[in-house]
């Protein structure tokens, strides 16, 4: 595969940076880009400026230059999922610059392309959890076992790391928020202790959902855990220490690397933390809409449709559960007296 590069925004064309400032900052009634959109687009625009660049080609939109960035897309081994993140941010600069109507046809049936082979792939997370299954339950074990490990750990920096691990794995298994707000979170700020019960007020960084209300019971001692790291004390008298550094933080009350939390979840179950989300839509399939709901809700999901694409067996576990309701339905039916009479006789 060749080494993928990019462009980086300060050296793109005059143009191209006003089209992406418009859809940081768009005018009233036009369509507003995330945070994380625009960085997609930055990044699929920089890769097609470096394709242009090194094909010889001016730096800007053409027939030449999209058909070098095709080539260039299917000869570099990429997922088509990533391939239609690439033209589809093209696509979206096309369109604020005004590139003609007949010339996008031509980048939108690329990004059809793209769409209908990436539907014939199996999802990389499909492919995981079939290799290494795991539940929710798996990780809440796993929770315990980094728990019991951290008291009986020989040294304070390795009790530290297992406390650390045990908590992000126990707050994951029930609330999977995305790791780059749980690694963010402040005592005090985004979460707080009040009554001997711990209470979120998050808001995820990437959807502007608003986290807002208590933990369950069972969290708190794995949250205290954060504060007490096994020491004794009042846990009131520690917590007032650390009020305005992070939840999960160094020992010198700085905020973790972005990595540390992902790496430990990792080396407990083997998958990343972004699974969590997953293992939760399955969970509550069964429970049909009211469960898809309950679930899109814990995760932080502000549409139905990017809640989809977090289901994977979802649609078994319906099915299953559709099957159970439809067997009750026949057994009370099968155990009914029978009305039918012949020659007189009931059968």
């Amino acid at each position: 595969m060749p080494q993928r590069k990019s462009i980086p925004f300060e050296m793109f064309p005059r143009k191209f940076k006003m089209a992406i400032n418009g859809m940081k900052n768009p005018r009233r009634g036009r369509k507003r880009y995330s945070e994380t959109s625009i960085r997609s687009v930055i990044n699929a625009v920089g890769q097609y400026l470096y394709v242009l660049g090194r094909a010889g080609l001016p730096p800007e939109l053409s027939y030449d230059g999209l058909g070098a960035f095709v080539d260039y897309l299917d000869g570099s081994g990429l997922r088509n999922s990533t391939c239609l993140s690439y033209m589809a941010g093209v696509q979206a600069v096309a369109k604020e610059v005004k590139y003609p109507a007949t010339a996008r046809r031509v980048i939108l049936g690329d990004c059809a392309f793209y769409r209908d082979a990436f539907k014939l792939e199996v999802p990389t997370k499909i492919r995981k959890l079939a290799a290494n299954p795991i539940t929710l339950a798996d990780i809440g074990r796993a929770a315990v076992k980094a728990r019991e490990q951290a008291y009986d750990a020989a040294t304070t920096t390795r009790r530290r790391t297992l406390f650390i691990r045990s908590g992000v794995l126990a707050l994951l298994s029930l609330l999977p928020a995305r790791i780059g707000d749980v690694t963010r979170l402040e005592i005090g700020k985004g979460i707080s202790r009040q009554d001997g019960q711990w209470r979120l007020q998050m808001t995820s960084g990437k959807t502007g959902y608003r986290h807002n209300g208590p933990l369950h019971d069972s969290l708190t001692r794995y949250l205290d855990d954060l504060i007490m790291f096994g020491t004794k004390g009042s846990i009131e008298f520690h917590y007032a220490q650390r009020m305005g550094t992070p939840l999960f933080s160094t020992e010198l009350g700085e905020f973790l690397s972005p990595r540390t939390l992902p790496y430990n979840f990792k080396a407990a179950t083997g998958h990343t933390p972004h699974i969590v989300r997953t293992l939760v839509h399955d969970a509550l399939a069964e429970h049909g809409t009211y469960g898809a709901d309950l679930a899109r809700i814990l995760c932080g999901q502000t549409s139905v449709e990017i809640a989809k694409i977090y289901e994977v067996h979802a649609a078994r576990f319906r099915a299953q559960k559709g099957q159970k309701i439809l067997a009750e339905i026949h057994l009370k039916a099968l155990q009914k007296p029978s009305s039918i009479s012949i020659g007189g006789a009931r059968i």
